[in-house]
């Protein structure tokens, strides 16, 4: 861990905070450092949830990336998300459910579209 600290602090951003105690850290700051670790280390699986909605433009649209390149590798990844726009440029395959039961499962654009005309 100690090799790939430098880069953990560079792209979670958060230098000038980094010997701060984690308690004085906002939710975001914590899903930002924990987002980058649990990247960081070429996981086989990747379970990402609502982590890309608290960070600023360029973290959000530079995590994209580095999930697109896991998905480019092969990496098995589970997105939970509100985020449609997230969810039909990071997934091949979409489940959406309600209160845990499966309201539609398949392609992104069909079950994004049984979501938006649901009403």
């Amino acid at each position: 861990m100690e090799e790939k600290l430098d880069a953990i602090i560079d792209f979670s951003e958060l230098s000038e905070f980094i010997d701060a105690p984690l308690r004085t850290y906002s939710s975001g700051m914590v899903a930002r450092l924990g987002f980058t670790i649990a990247t960081d280390i070429s996981p086989n699986i990747l379970l990402v949830d609502e982590v890309l909605s608290v960070g600023d433009v360029d973290f959000v649209s530079k995590s994209e990336r580095r999930m697109q390149e896991f998905r480019a590798t092969g990496v098995s990844m589970i997105l939970v998300s509100h985020s449609l726009s997230q969810i039909e440029s990071l997934c091949d395959r979409v489940i959406w459910l309600d209160h845990g039961k499966v309201m539609a499962e398949g392609l992104p654009a069909e079950v994004i579209q049984a979501y938006i005309n649901r009403k």
